[in-house]
């Protein structure tokens, strides 16, 4: 049995997702990514793989994995649009869903999020989760339509074309 949770089933967002214009901005607290994963090679694997030069940008086909770090990105059609030195600019992950993982700073755990699309801006450091996008962290969820997940400062916001719903688990109180 497959205990991965980028692999596990996930329930139907259809119930959570009610047509309604709204946006939230939530806050997380202090728990960030991991400083140094930004710092540390790219890996990715792929069925196939297109390279444009001329236009700074690879294409990966089928079950294509990128790994940074501890950050882990999956999907069925990754496009990566690349600097002059190379390094990702913006990177477009498409999947039934694209899955992320990555683990917190300090031990803090992993986020988790899941969509259709994903659409990762290197220079602002944010990771777009666009149709029947689901993020986790910990037990708390946000679903919705479209949501936007500053990893360095470990803030979120999220709305668009349907309702968002989002569930905190309050920490365990501790007895003095």
């Amino acid at each position: 049995m497959n205990h991965d949770p980028i692999h596990a089933p996930r329930p139907s967002l259809r119930g959570w997702l009610i047509s309604l214009g709204i946006a939230a901005l939530v806050s997380t607290g202090p728990v960030a990514a991991r400083p140094d994963d930004s710092e540390q090679p790219i890996l990715i694997e792929a069925d196939e793989v297109e390279v444009l030069e001329s236009e700074r940008t690879s294409i990966y086909v089928g079950q294509v994995q990128v790994d940074q770090g501890s950050m882990q990105l999956r999907g069925d059609h990754v496009t990566v649009h690349h600097r002059e030195d190379r390094r990702p600019r913006l990177i477009i992950a498409l999947g039934a869903p694209a899955s992320f993982r990555q683990l917190m700073d300090d031990n803090e755990g992993e986020v988790l999020a899941f969509a259709r699309r994903m659409e990762y801006d290197a220079d602002k450091d944010e990771l777009t989760l666009i149709d029947e996008a689901l993020l986790i962290q910990g037990a708390d969820r946000l679903t919705g339509e479209r949501i936007v997940y500053d990893r360095a400062r470990a803030h979120f916001r999220a709305g668009g074309g349907g309702r968002v719903q989002i569930t905190i688990t309050p920490d365990e109180a501790t007895e003095p």
